[in-house]
């Protein structure tokens, strides 16, 4: 599953994965205006998202937050078994009442 974070907010966002075993990994810092994308892989029987490090040891992902240096937003991730949708698309804005926001977008 492809999985894309639109930073449309006017200061740099930096995503991490959270990890099982109280665990996290950097997954990249967006630039305003630009774009991360990132692979996990899907266990169409557990429902599993998983990131695999550098040795393709699997790395099930509890949760992927971006966040500023005010305000952290949490993504939306499908984490259900069967078939999963090929990629998702997030935008992540600020201005609301949490500071930030990364929410489902279509391109």
């Amino acid at each position: 599953m492809e999985i894309s974070v639109a930073n449309e907010t006017d200061t740099p966002l930096d995503c991490r994965a959270a990890l099982a075993h109280w665990y996290s990994d950097e997954l990249g810092r967006i630039a305003p205006g630009d774009r991360l994308t990132l692979t996990l892989w899907h266990d169409s029987k557990t429902g599993v998202l998983n990131l695999m490090n550098a040795t393709d040891d699997r790395m099930p992902v509890e949760a992927i937050w971006c966040a500023s240096d005010t305000a952290r937003a949490r993504l939306d991730l499908p984490m259900t078994a069967g078939k999963a949708t090929a990629s998702l698309h997030f935008s992540c804005k600020s201005g609301d009442a949490s500071g930030l926001s990364c929410v489902t977008a279509s391109d």
